[in-house]
């Protein structure tokens, strides 16, 4: 028996949103482990690399700072308290 058309369309839908989030993990981890390559260490510090934070200080990075300490004060609420811990996580070669 084949499903009326509503159900069938919510079962597209949902099997396309899982492929999406499922695309974006990968996405992140492939983030990740250039980071960990280029020995950026900003998880050790950050909670997740998707953060604020976090994204702030990629984007400085691809846009060619590389000064540890100018990454580091771009840390937004929580992360400011560990500013020392994340210049030496930045210390990498990108």
């Amino acid at each position: 028996m084949v499903p009326p058309p509503e159900i069938r369309q919510l079962r597209d839908l949902t099997r396309y949103r899982k492929s999406q989030v499922d695309t974006r993990s990968k996405e992140i981890q492939r983030l990740e482990k250039v980071l960990q390559d280029a020995n950026i260490k900003i998880t050790s510090v950050a909670s997740a690399v998707w953060s604020a934070s976090s994204r702030e200080i990629i984007e400085a990075l691809i846009a060619g700072e590389r000064d540890p300490a100018v990454l580091a004060q771009m840390a937004k609420s929580r992360m400011r308290s560990k500013i020392s811990q994340l210049e030496e996580a930045l210390a990498g070669t990108f």
